[in-house]
């Protein structure tokens, strides 16, 4: 009965012992679980999964976007202040940066810094996906 009681307990305490091992602000995968360097973006037809991120100010997160869907996608940030209503309202130049169109069944990892703190509208640049849903927001803190 003993080694029972003794191998429970140290199966509960590595249960615990692993559970605080879990991630941290730094590693959440972005998809509202936090500030993080690291996150994901999964593009369909018409959305974002998930639809908003957050990320530290003037530091270098990493962005895995994957494109499940059957169209080509994007997943652009538009400059603070620069929010659009709809498609008519879009030009290049609003766009701070972008993860470049990505194959349909194709996926990407790219890297960005953004310095100043705000929340920032992000798009599927490709004409008609933004008037269709895709729109979500990164949070810089």
């Amino acid at each position: 009965m003993r080694v029972r009681v003794a191998v429970i307990g140290v199966v509960a305490a590595s249960g615990l012992v692993l559970g605080a091992c879990g991630s941290d602000e730094n590693d959440s995968g972005g998809g509202g679980g936090g500030v993080s360097t690291s996150i994901e973006a999964t593009a369909s037809e018409f959305e974002f999964e998930p639809d908003s991120w957050t990320v530290p100010a003037g530091e270098e997160f990493t962005i895995d976007f994957k494109n499940d869907g059957s169209v080509p996608h994007e997943w652009a940030v538009i400059k603070l202040g620069e929010d659009l209503a709809s498609e008519d309202d879009f030009a290049e130049d609003k766009i701070l940066f972008e993860v470049e169109e990505v194959p349909a069944d194709d996926s990407t990892t790219e890297k960005f810094t953004v310095d100043e703190a705000g929340t920032y509208q992000v798009i599927c640049g490709i004409p008609t996906h933004f008037d269709a849903g895709m729109k979500g927001s990164l949070t810089v803190e």
